[in-house]
């Protein structure tokens, strides 16, 4: 239609091609966070907004994981996590969710983890599989220390 092609041509000839900046949405946020839980966080050092996903979800693995760390992935998972752990020098550990319902086996999880594990990997395990997950984790890596949940 014509006048998406006006608007279009508008946006272009007014160099407006950049996304938004989120300056103000950090604001907001370290605001809420202040309001509903009582902590003070810096919006320019402690928040971060991405595009998307992948870059998020990227750049998370580049901040924690070293050569060698492990990093467990529940599988089926989004395809991009293996590639971020590979590229970032960490070694993908696959847990396999039981089917039909994707439900988690506890000691497949405990097994996996070993004194390498810097990360595990909490993607939308369906059915409220991560609930489930979280207390497994709650009840079982309390002695385990200098890992994260991402």
């Amino acid at each position: 239609p014509i006048h998406i092609k006006n608007a279009a041509v508008s946006a272009i000839n007014s160099d407006f091609n950049q996304y938004r900046h989120v300056q103000g949405i950090c604001q907001h946020l370290a605001k809420m966070v202040k309001e509903m839980h009582g902590l003070d966080i810096d919006p320019l050092t402690d928040v971060a907004i991405s595009c998307g996903q992948t870059e998020a979800f990227a750049a998370s693995i580049f901040a924690t994981i070293d050569p060698g760390d492990e990093v467990i992935l529940f599988d089926p998972s989004y395809e991009t996590y293996q590639g971020c752990v590979t590229m970032a020098g960490g070694v993908p550990i696959h847990v396999p969710l039981d089917p039909p319902l994707w439900s988690l086996d506890p000691s497949k999880l405990l097994r996996s983890i070993t004194e390498r594990t810097k990360a595990i990997i909490l993607n939308s395990i369906p059915k409220g599989q991560l609930l489930i997950c979280l207390a497994i984790l709650g009840r079982s890596l309390v002695s385990h220390c200098c890992f994260y949940l991402v």
